[in-house]
């Protein structure tokens, strides 16, 4: 079979996956098949096909492997899955192929498709949705002899059912947030908030408690701290936690992500741009929760342009910045002090030392004592008696448990540096321990990798200056290390 008589299929996955689900459609490896046919049979079954992207979902991969497709993983930024097809492309060139299918509606793709239609090639390009589409890039599809089809005239799209399964919990996580702590007496008009966003149905306070009955557990705690006169004493009390087991600690993951996502773009995304972290690799359904969750609680806005942007100037460090930090700093300091608690009036000067967060604002009092409420009311810190005075504890807590276990796998992998390690070979370790992993370590970006190590610093775990890391000997990284130890 000569050279030239190959078809070349080049599938810029990202591009056409958030086309598709920024159109309201789910992406499912029929999309793949289909897509594989209708090459397959334009090129008359003489077919090379390539699909680029930085993660596949594995019904993805598995249709992949079924149909021989190469899978050219990138890194995240999408430049490089542009690079990597215009190089393959002129591979194939070179080699004499003159018949090329482009799945992509990226612009970024016009000067190759100008150059192979200079040299000649049969050029066809698939998009994901029409109304995506730059003008110029409009404009060269108008080109002669070029051909360009929607990608629902290949396959059948299917409509994403709506998701609101996140609602409830993001609910009262968000009041956790304001500061009230769940269960008990009515306070600062919780159920009121809740029927206003449609979570309950009405004020009814038994309303309320089913809900918190069922997403939440309660535990009986023998030494909280009660004010008896001038001192505090121990009196058993129950404690209602969240229960974030059933897969529902992902969608507080995914929830944090979009919210850190459009506080670094303050002009807002589109569904199709908030395709990143956690949603590389989605459908369309966890995107959808996310975002139908943080709508309810009046997180977020969707503008008239179809763009998403935040609406609560106090959610600067998302949902679990705050959380990460109180955490890190009682623990790191019980560890520290080889005590099961610290002073409970300590716990604000602790965290001012590092701040919270990160700019100008970061050890500002009203940052940092609304963290401290927040955490409080999430039970990642509690108060108990000891000794006449209010103490503060760190359970063990789902919510910190990513963070714990980064730390944790950090100090296993560089304790034993005798050198500082520069910044960006701990950043490299970092992303490629997480590689091809669904439920990532450290994180789904530079982002996240960055506010690990910016905690950890604060927290006195690390040193980070001068883009060197130096990882501080701790009771708390040797008691935990040896649990993230993998074969």
């Amino acid at each position: 079979m000569a050279v030239n008589e190959v078809g070349v299929l080049l599938v810029d996955w990202e591009n056409l996956a958030g086309a598709i689900i920024g159109r309201g459609k789910s992406v499912t490896r029929q999309i793949v098949d289909d897509l594989w046919a209708y090459a397959n049979r334009e090129c008359g079954g003489q077919l090379q096909v390539h699909m680029a992207a930085a993660r596949f979902d594995p019904s993805i991969a598995t249709a992949m492997r079924e149909r021989f497709i190469v899978a050219d993983e990138v890194r995240s930024t999408k430049e490089q899955a542009d690079i990597k097809l215009t190089v393959l492309a002129m591979d194939y060139l070179h080699q004499g192929c003159r018949r090329f299918i482009l799945v992509t509606g990226d612009q970024d793709f016009i000067p190759l498709i100008q150059r192979l239609r200079d040299d000649s090639s049969e050029v066809l390009v698939i998009y994901g949705d029409p109304n995506r589409l730059a003008t110029e890039l409009r404009q060269t599809f108008a080109t002669p002899g070029l051909n360009s089809v929607d990608i629902d005239g290949i396959t059948r799209l299917l409509d994403r059912r709506q998701e609101t399964g996140s609602r409830s919990l993001l609910g009262l996580l968000e009041l956790q947030r304001r500061g009230t702590i769940l269960g008990g007496p009515e306070k600062g008009n919780r159920t009121a908030t809740l029927a206003r966003w449609g979570i309950l149905p009405n004020e009814d306070d038994a309303q309320y408690r089913s809900l918190v009955d069922s997403l939440a557990e309660k535990v009986f705690r023998q030494d909280a701290a009660v004010k008896a006169g001038n001192d505090w004493v121990s009196k058993g009390s129950w404690r209602t936690y969240l229960d974030f087991g059933l897969g529902r600690m992902a969608d507080v993951r995914a929830v944090d992500h979009v919210v850190r996502s459009l506080l670094a773009r303050p002009q807002g995304l589109t569904i199709a741009s908030l395709r990143t972290g956690p949603f590389r690799t989605d459908d369309g359904t966890l995107l959808d929760r996310a975002l139908d969750a943080l709508l309810t609680v009046e997180a977020i806005r969707l503008g008239a342009d179809n763009r998403y942007t935040i609406v609560p100037p106090d959610l600067t460090l998302g949902y679990l910045e705050p959380l990460w930090r109180v955490y890190s700093a009682v623990s790191a300091e019980c560890y520290r002090r080889e005590a099961r608690s610290i002073p409970y009036n300590q716990v604000e000067s602790l965290l001012n030392r590092g701040g919270v967060g990160q700019g100008k604002d970061q050890r500002a009092a009203g940052r940092i004592g609304a963290a401290l409420t927040y955490a409080r009311a999430a039970g990642v810190i509690d108060v108990v008696a000891v000794d006449g005075k209010r103490h503060a504890i760190a359970p063990v807590s789902a919510l910190c448990r990513p963070f714990e276990h980064a730390y944790h796998e950090m100090y296993r992998s560089f304790i034993s540096a005798t050198d500082p390690v520069p910044e960006l070979d701990v950043l490299r370790f970092m992303e490629d321990r997480d590689r091809d992993k669904a439920d990532p370590v450290f994180g789904f970006d530079s982002r996240d990798r960055h506010r690990i190590l910016r905690i950890l610093s604060q927290s006195r775990l690390i040193t980070w200056r001068d883009h060197q890391v130096v990882v501080q000997e701790s009771r708390w990284g040797r008691a935990g290390a040896p649990l993230t130890r993998r074969p």
